[in-house]
């Protein structure tokens, strides 16, 4: 698989995986009733924080897949396995914390948009990379 097809891929499932954590952010900001300017900071602070890292990974993977031969290259090639490892954690771990009674329901309304916004800019950023004419 070329690397543009790849980077389209992961881009389309780090979209949905975002819209849904944002979604349910947003489900939980509207039962939450109120909106204060701590949780619109805390969900900025958030977004700023984790769309710096997901870019991040975002560039270091698709100079992952490029080395990789192109002969050789399968859907699963998207991410590393660490961070098939560390999204597995990161899905536990989300559902246990929204289960956890002691958690304000205002915390997870700002984490959750601010953590979807930036998988879903994070997706978008990688989608991007296959309608650039520049060859990935």
């Amino acid at each position: 698989m070329k690397t543009k097809l790849l980077a389209f891929i992961a881009g389309i499932i780090w979209l949905a995986a975002g819209f849904n954590v944002c979604r349910i952010g947003v489900v939980a900001w509207m039962n939450h009733g109120t909106t204060t300017a701590m949780m619109i900071v805390c969900s900025a602070i958030t977004l700023f924080l984790f769309s710096r890292m997901f870019i991040r990974m975002v560039f270091r993977n698709v100079q992952r897949i490029r080395k990789i031969d192109v002969e050789r290259r399968r859907m699963w090639h998207i991410m590393p396995v660490r961070s098939y490892i560390i999204m597995a954690f990161m899905i536990t771990f989300g559902m246990l914390l929204r289960s956890v009674p002691a958690v304000p329901l205002s915390f997870i309304a700002s984490f959750y948009v601010g953590l979807g916004a930036a998988l879903m800019l994070a997706g978008a950023i990688y989608t991007s990379a296959f309608l650039c004419p520049k060859e990935l």
